[in-house]
């Protein structure tokens, strides 16, 4: 399943007044997510109700490293590590240049980001949509 493809199943849940909306919608984007793994590899975790986030295993990078940023509903994540100067004996761990972009549901929010023990966890919420009211049209 593409982005776009997701994308549009979000939007159809959202038009069809489904009342699971949130759960259901972020179930379906982290599934179609978790189905195209590539390093970094990561896992998503449901905290709570409306809350989930991203952990990504990143041994040897650390928050300078990192760049994680939102702009237009995407998620890029980005990661380079300068070890030219290192006279590696043997090496055993890549440290590989990557950029991993997701695409976020309009109502998605990250609510924190954090590096800790190689592990970067990133923690979503969302914005409740307000209620849309009906307006009364008069007839002329």
């Amino acid at each position: 399943m593409t982005n776009l493809e997701v994308f549009n199943n979000l939007n159809k849940q959202l038009f069809n007044g489904s009342t699971k909306f949130f759960d259901d919608a972020f179930e379906n984007i982290f599934d179609t997510w978790s189905k195209v793994q590539s390093f970094p590899f990561y896992n998503v975790v449901k905290y709570s109700k409306g809350k989930y986030g991203l952990e990504i295993g990143l041994a040897g990078y650390n928050k300078e490293n990192v760049l994680v940023e939102v702009k237009d509903g995407i998620l890029t994540i980005e990661g380079k590590v300068d070890d030219k100067n290192v006279d590696y004996v043997q090496k055993g761990l890549a440290f590989r240049q990557f950029f991993k972009q997701f695409e976020l549901a309009k109502d998605v929010v990250v609510d924190e980001a954090e590096m800790k023990d190689g592990l970067l966890k990133i923690k979503f919420g969302y914005n409740e949509p307000k209620e849309i009211k009906g307006v009364k049209i008069d007839i002329k």
